[in-house]
């Protein structure tokens, strides 16, 4: 896992950036699509459990130091996905060589929707009830299509980083 940080915490650095840069400015519907929640669930689908929390922590970390919201509920969502996704990870369920094409996809959609239920239901246990200005069913509904659209190329990419570590390591 050690020698995969490196090449991973690059990446998320470059998905934050996406973030920040593009898609932050980018509305769908009035919905921010959240590659940020979407790397991590993708990383934990492609069976690497302590990289995808990991990669959530950063993620959140750096995501969280940029927005208005709350310090850490990023983190906290993202860490809840990847580690669910890991889960099933681990049996195979998302990998991309054995299972049905739309697998993966569809995992990655069901994160989607549930995010931004999370998000609002963590930021009410923290007390910040403005969290939400518009409707979480639209984010739900945003985030869950733009997943499933996204979920091959990026678990594709997150296959790739995360085995840069077994490959140094033969």
């Amino acid at each position: 896992m050690t020698r995969a940080l490196v090449p991973v915490t690059l990446m998320t650095l470059v998905v934050v950036g996406l973030q920040l840069a593009i898609f932050s400015t980018l509305r769908v519907e009035g919905v921010v699509v959240m590659l940020v929640w979407l790397w991590p669930a993708v990383m934990g689908l492609m069976g690497f459990t302590s990289i995808a929390v990991v990669v959530a922590m950063e993620s959140g970390f750096f995501f969280d130091t940029h927005s208005a919201a709350p310090f850490g509920l990023t983190i906290v969502v993202g860490v809840v996905l990847a580690w669910l996704a890991s889960r099933l990870g681990r049996e195979g369920v998302g990998d991309l060589d054995s299972a049905a094409w739309w697998v993966t996809p569809v995992l990655a959609a069901v994160a989607g929707a549930v995010a931004p239920f999370l998000y609002v239901a963590l930021g009410y246990l923290e007390l910040n009830g403005t969290l939400w200005r518009g409707s979480v069913l639209a984010s739900a509904e945003v985030n869950a299509v733009a997943f499933f659209v996204l979920a091959r190329p990026v678990a594709r990419l997150a296959r790739s980083v995360g085995r840069v570590g077994e490959r140094v390591r033969r």
